[in-house]
């Protein structure tokens, strides 16, 4: 009887035990699994058994517990043989040997990385699963940023450094060690001295100057001088560095930057400067010649040709009155094209400021100084109310003097003219864009004649310097009067444009910035 009693008391103990157990191990973090050897007929381990299992895989995936305690490891998971775990767990239970790993595993649409140990025990083995899962992610979202980085300093032609002061180390990225002409880092960790070695012997001392001088100072570095790569290329190398305190130590954190375009092209453009400089002072002796050197002698022709005309005259035959008209006329295109050029060539050094003129008054101004050829013409000119900009006032009646002048002069015989003035306000967006504008608001104005009009093919050509569409036997001008009206407009960042049919008019539009752009 009281061996009975023992026995039941010891079963009891081992229940409990059992018990126990199970709890402790469902409450571990880890999946924790227990795996008991299956032989062949030549003893070698063809299997395993799973024997158990804690609840932690039901949490990690949608696997059951109860559907894998006494089946067959490889028949219930392929995944174990093809991603080794199944050799390690033989060679664990063969050798005795403690065996760590790491091992992927999908579920399903679910992929589930395990940081993992094997442990032989008694007549098995347990395997102990960690979740790192999150952990793996986080590399590889670190090493695609590395490899985003790089490759940044790679388009950017940058690399970056952590310099040691302590031990006088450098930690240099990959692309600091293509900018000097290596394709993968160096075999032993660099310090300022191996990165010195390729600074070009003519910035040599003034660099190590400078790193000394703001190593006592911290003060931050940013500094511009050449090198000699590998292959002995030089480059411009743009240096930024920042000193930065830790509780024992300090340590320079910066960039390198090859600059050596921005050099070449701003040497390029100092020369182009200069040469515009020289250019700029040559038309400057140009307008000297053109105000005084020119007109004064041709002031005097036309003195002569006038005192000809009054005393001569009568005395000349048909032959010589012909000569005398085509002198005159000539030295009075002379004349006009002479203050033309004048006026194009100092539109963008005039002195006054933009103010802001209001476009009626401009008009009405205009209309009065073309008043005689107006009313000989017996012209209709129609205009919409117009808008205020900021301008230059003289030079907008200039403009609206050219664009109606020329509606007025380029008419077939017995037209007469009809020129609309229009307005409306346009906004210029990524939806509504016009060549050579930026984005705003603009006040649109279209000069609308009946004229003679011109073939659209030449649409451009007619704002050039000196281009004229028809003869000057035909038409009186200069061909600068459009190219005085583009060079206005666009020195009050706007644009001009022109569109017209052989002999069915012209419009003229000009696009201004408006005041609340």
């Amino acid at each position: 009887m009281p061996d009975r009693i023992e026995l039941r008391n010891r079963i009891s103990e081992l229940e409990l035990s059992n018990l126990f157990r199970e709890k402790i191990l469902d409450r571990s973090n880890n999946v924790i699994a227990y795996l008991e050897p299956l032989f062949n007929d030549r003893g070698d381990i063809e299997d395993f058994t799973i024997k158990y299992v804690n609840n932690r895989i039901e949490e990690i995936t949608d696997l059951k517990v109860n559907e894998m305690i006494g089946l067959r490891w490889l028949d219930y998971d392929q995944q174990v043989m093809e991603n080794g775990v199944f050799d390690r767990a033989k060679k664990c239970y063969s050798t005795g040997e403690t065996i760590n790993y790491t091992a992927k595993f999908v579920f399903g649409s679910l992929a589930v990385w395990f940081s993992a140990r094997l442990v032989k025990l008694e007549n098995g083995v347990v395997n102990f699963l960690k979740d790192i899962t999150k952990e793996k992610e986080y590399e590889r979202q670190l090493e695609i940023q590395n490899k985003l980085l790089l490759k940044a300093e790679y388009v950017a032609s940058t690399g970056s450094f952590r310099w040691d002061l302590t031990n006088g180390t450098l930690s240099l990225s990959e692309n600091v060690y293509k900018l000097l002409g290596y394709d993968a880092p160096f075999a032993a960790n660099p310090t300022l001295d191996t990165i010195l070695k390729f600074v070009h012997e003519k910035d040599m001392i003034w660099v190590r100057s400078i790193i000394a001088k703001t190593q006592e100072t911290k003060e931050r570095i940013d500094i511009t001088f050449k090198v000699k790569t590998r292959t002995r290329e030089v480059k411009y190398i743009n240096t930024i560095g920042e000193y930065y305190p830790t509780q024992n130590n300090w340590y320079m954190v910066g960039v390198f930057k090859d600059v050596t375009r921005q050099i070449e092209h701003e040497s390029l453009l100092q020369a182009k400067n200069a040469e515009l400089k020289k250019i700029n002072s040559d038309l400057e002796a140009f307008n000297r010649i053109a105000s005084h050197d020119l007109q004064e002698p041709l002031r005097k022709i036309q003195m002569f040709i006038s005192r000809l005309n009054v005393e001569e005259r009568e005395r000349m035959g048909p032959r010589s009155q012909n000569y005398l008209e085509k002198i005159t006329s000539s030295t009075e295109r002379m004349r006009n094209l002479i203050s033309n050029l004048l006026s194009y060539s100092r539109i963008e050094d005039v002195e006054d400021k933009p103010t802001k003129i209001d476009l009626n008054e401009i008009l009405t101004n205009v209309l009065e100084d073309l008043g005689e050829r107006i009313c000989e013409t017996n012209a209709s000119i129609k205009a919409d109310k117009l808008p205020e900009i900021n301008g230059v006032q003289f030079q907008m009646e200039q403009l609206f003097s050219n664009l109606i002048g020329n509606s007025l002069k380029y008419m077939a015989a017995e037209t007469v003219p009809v020129v609309a003035i229009k307005h409306s306000s346009i906004t210029v967006d990524a939806l509504n864009q016009i060549p050579k504008l930026t984005a705003g608001t603009y006040h649109k104005l279209e000069f609308i004649d009946n004229g003679i009009g011109f073939d659209d093919q030449y649409g451009e050509r007619i704002f050039e310097i000196f281009q004229r569409l028809h003869g000057k036997n035909e038409y009186s001008g200069t061909g600068l009067g459009l190219a005085i009206c583009k060079k206005i407009v666009e020195a009050h960042n706007g644009i001009i444009t022109a569109t017209s049919k052989n002999t069915e008019g012209a419009v003229f539009t000009v696009y201004l910035p408006s005041l609340s752009k």
